[in-house]
């Protein structure tokens, strides 16, 4: 629990007056960071000093920290995946961890589908084509309709769920793999079929890949699973890089012209970026840009505002 009286929070990045008027409203004091997001040894005196503190999965959270802190914290981060947050913080009783759930899966889902439809259509390729005065016979191959193709879902969270209900829109057999099939009956009851990866990697003309990165889940699709796929399937990935071999993707795809890859993930390091130097015509490369549409960044601002305040309540 949190000490009593007026609590502080720090917020490392903006967010929308309504937001903000909320927690005041409740008896939280706000500051809001001007500057740039705080980093090691600035954002550990900030952690000692407030009692709520907002970040971003940019600001990394290390195991030394925790050491250091003697009371109770509240850490809000602005993103669904933890990984940026050491599992020290997660197992102390002295921090209590509370991130996005929900406000930005429509929108990553839509993104889904339109890497999923910029691939099928040959939207990009087809561009190319009319810049350099080419017409529809130059296309390396037909464009292909999605209704009735088999689509896997790897995960079955919030993201996951709301692509679902786009896949049946379009009418499509929907195959799911998850480490938790028994705690997801209302997918089951939707007559969705719950089966293992290979099986899922094997069978499916386009993959979905929204699952949180962990130790467990580093290279979950790795170059061996990579190689059961159909070499005409659809796959996209919009969770951590580091969930997918993305080097053995692109290998994939550079050997199997018929193979279509979307990926909406940070190329940050030098090895993913020198590999997307070369543009291709069967990859779309976003900087995951999936969750951060003007109305996510919204529902995000107003979720962890109400977060927090759950999560300072005596």
């Amino acid at each position: 629990m949190l000490k009593c009286g007026m609590r502080k929070v720090f917020l490392s990045t903006p967010l929308k007056q309504q937001a903000i008027d909320l927690m005041s409203a409740a008896g939280l004091k706000v500051d809001v960071n001007t500057g740039d997001r705080p980093q090691g040894e600035e954002l550990l005196e900030i952690i000692k000093n407030y009692d709520v503190i907002q970040i971003g999965v940019r600001q990394k959270l290390t195991p030394d920290i925790v050491t250091q802190i003697e009371t109770p914290k509240v850490i809000a981060t602005m993103s669904t995946g933890l990984d940026h947050i050491d599992k020290a913080f997660l197992r102390s009783p002295m921090f209590k961890i509370v991130n996005i759930k929900k406000a930005n899966a429509i929108s990553v889902a839509e993104h889904i589908f339109a890497l999923i439809l910029a691939l099928s259509k040959r939207v990009m390729e087809s561009q190319a084509l009319t810049l350099n005065n080419g017409n529809r016979n130059d296309l390396f191959e037909r464009p292909v309709d999605i209704s009735n193709k088999i689509i896997g879902f790897v995960g079955a969270g919030n993201i996951t769920q709301e692509a679902m209900r786009f896949a049946t829109a379009f009418r499509m057999k929907i195959l799911c793999n998850t480490a938790n099939p028994e705690k997801h009956a209302d997918i089951e009851r939707q007559g969705i079929e719950f089966v293992p990866l290979d099986d899922l990697l094997q069978r499916s003309d386009i993959i979905n890949v929204s699952i949180p990165l962990t130790k467990d889940t580093y290279w979950f699709i790795s170059r061996d699973k990579i190689a059961l796929i159909k070499p005409t399937a659809t796959f996209i990935n919009t969770s951590r890089a580091e969930v997918v071999d993305t080097k053995a993707l692109i290998e994939y795809a550079d050997t199997h012209s018929t193979f279509y890859a979307g990926l909406d993930i940070d190329a940050d390091t030098e090895e993913l970026a020198e590999l997307f130097k070369t543009p291709r015509r069967n990859v779309i490369v976003t900087p995951h840009t999936a969750g951060v549409s003007k109305e996510a960044i919204d529902r995000m601002d107003l979720e962890i505002a109400e977060s927090i305040l759950l999560a300072t309540k005596d």
